[in-house]
């Protein structure tokens, strides 16, 4: 299973979890005034990630929904900086963002279609293929739908209905579990001439590499990065991020800020996680609020085992934020914002 520094040692992953930082700043602004989203509401994200985002290895997608041949803007050598402020940028926008070595395309539309065939017939054939009976007729229908591949990639307190951005995510981290059967499936589904497929078996073998800078840091993962807009779960105080195609099918991470109550005091002793003052990215009601990845094992399609690594993220040490002057920015921007709402909502109105 791969560790934090797997996760959190690029540039993708750092911005972030310092824009997420940002929208934590709101949150608990919202939760002073008591305006806090619910567990399953849209709109736990801030001025940066406000249409939440996917970010794929572009060399996983070869047409976007209206079967266009993808184009990215190529970017030449890029510091970790300059890539980050392309992040941001990206987040501003709908759809996916598709990054290259060399490049990235942002808001691309994705057939969300193609890609749970292609889920749903990658890990059926390989059911019937470990299938001992020779005879088709015993035993359960050999069957997988796209809402088993995409349980055994959420955590437990996700449930279905899955919306579009958690169902395409799933269904595309299938071309890091499996490339060869993702690839024969885009080879045979799309037709391609023996010049498109050795440019697209290019393509996706970079997929499985990371992608390096000028000043040789990391720029991203081979991950499909997930920012939900929902918390999804009481304790955490900004929109799910998932990481997925980290390794065998129904690996995956989540990045989450939760406070260490009771329950997560709990669950952190019992995995021998202890956390010191510079772990500590804020406070509310005196409890600390700490990052948290969880790294969850692999399973079987439509299973989701409990099975999984708690780590904790240093917000200086592992993504280089400053808490004190961010989140002080973060903080007076936040209220200066509700205070110019509170004036708008309180002027005149106009009467019927």
């Amino acid at each position: 299973m791969i560790g934090k520094k797997d996760i959190v040692d690029n540039e993708l992953i750092k911005e972030i979890i310092t824009i997420r930082f940002d929208t934590l700043c709101r949150m608990l602004e919202h939760e002073r005034m008591g305006f806090m989203p619910g567990v399953d509401d849209e709109g736990a994200t801030g001025r940066f990630d406000n249409k939440g985002a996917i970010f794929i290895p572009g060399g996983l997608i070869y047409q976007d929904v209206d079967e266009r041949f993808i184009r990215y803007e190529p970017y030449g050598p890029i510091n970790g900086g300059e890539f980050r402020r392309k992040i941001r940028d990206a987040m501003r926008n709908d759809n996916a963002t598709l990054l290259y070595p060399d490049g990235i395309a942002p808001s691309v539309n994705l057939d969300s279609g193609f890609f749970s065939k292609a889920a749903r017939r990658i890990f059926t054939y390989k059911k019937a293929a470990h299938r001992r009976s020779r005879k088709v007729g015993t035993g359960p229908v050999i069957e997988i739908d796209s809402d088993d591949i995409i349980k055994s990639h959420c955590p437990t307190y996700m449930k279905p209905p899955y919306g579009a951005r958690t169902r395409i995510s799933s269904c595309i981290s299938v071309g890091l579990i499996e490339p060869p059967m993702f690839f024969a499936y885009y080879k045979t589904e799309l037709n391609f001439s023996e010049k498109q497929t050795r440019r697209f078996m290019a393509d996706l073998d970079r997929t499985r590499d990371k992608a390096l800078s000028s000043d040789n840091t990391i720029l991203y993962p081979p991950y499909v990065v997930v920012c939900h807009d929902t918390r999804y779960k009481s304790n955490n105080y900004t929109g799910l991020t998932r990481i997925l195609g980290i390794g065998r099918f129904g690996e995956f991470a989540t990045f989450t800020f939760e406070s260490v109550n009771k329950q997560l005091a709990g669950e952190m002793k019992r995995r021998n996680q202890g956390f010191t003052p510079d772990d500590i990215f804020a406070e509310i009601h005196g409890l600390p609020i700490l990052g948290i990845i969880r790294i969850y094992n692999r399973t079987n399609p439509g299973k989701r085992l409990l099975k999984y690594q708690l780590v904790i993220v240093s917000p200086k040490d592992d993504v280089g934020i400053d808490v004190q002057s961010v989140g002080s920015l973060a903080r007076k921007h936040y209220q200066e914002r509700a205070a110019n709402d509170a004036d708008t909502d309180s002027g005149p109105h106009e009467t019927a």
